[in-house]
């Protein structure tokens, strides 16, 4: 969505405009052609605004064909927002000492688990967890008829 220039919040979810339309700025992420091209397409399909993530498929080599200078801001809008999101959102700014520090502590970039076993696996074996099912309580409420 960031790529092809539709508007975002900080948790990179797109906002729609007044119709219920994904919001694209112009001059932004793919072209203004190639967008309707995609929106048609994604409406041909009636696709709700949750699938239109499937249009990366068929529209692939259009979007890698765009021209370089539009690929560019294509990255580049990715790029802002991840940063954005990393140090304003995650509060992450000026971490990158303390990652560092933590990976040669390690001796590797994989740190391992950050939490113990809380519990013990012979404690949930399939026979342990058919006997617990039997002991949770099986009260739904009140009976009645609630329809309003």
């Amino acid at each position: 969505m960031i790529s092809w220039g539709v508007q975002v919040n900080d948790y990179g979810n797109a906002i729609l405009d007044a119709e219920g339309n994904f919001s694209k700025v112009k001059g932004e992420g793919v072209s203004e052609e190639l967008w309707a091209e995609m929106v048609t397409y994604a409406q041909a399909k009636s696709w709700k605004k949750g699938d239109y993530k499937n249009l990366n498929l068929p529209f692939e080599n259009k979007l890698l064909a765009q021209p370089k200078k539009i690929r560019d801001r294509m990255v580049k809008e990715v790029e802002d927002f991840s940063y954005k999101m990393m140090t304003e959102v995650f509060n992450a700014e000026d971490t990158a000492p303390l990652a560092i520090e933590a990976i040669l502590k390690a001796g590797s970039y994989d740190l391992g688990p950050k939490v113990t076993r809380k519990e013990n696996p012979t404690e949930w074996t399939e026979n342990k967890i058919k006997e617990r099912s039997f002991q949770l309580g099986s009260d739904k409420g009140a009976a009645g008829k609630f329809d309003d």
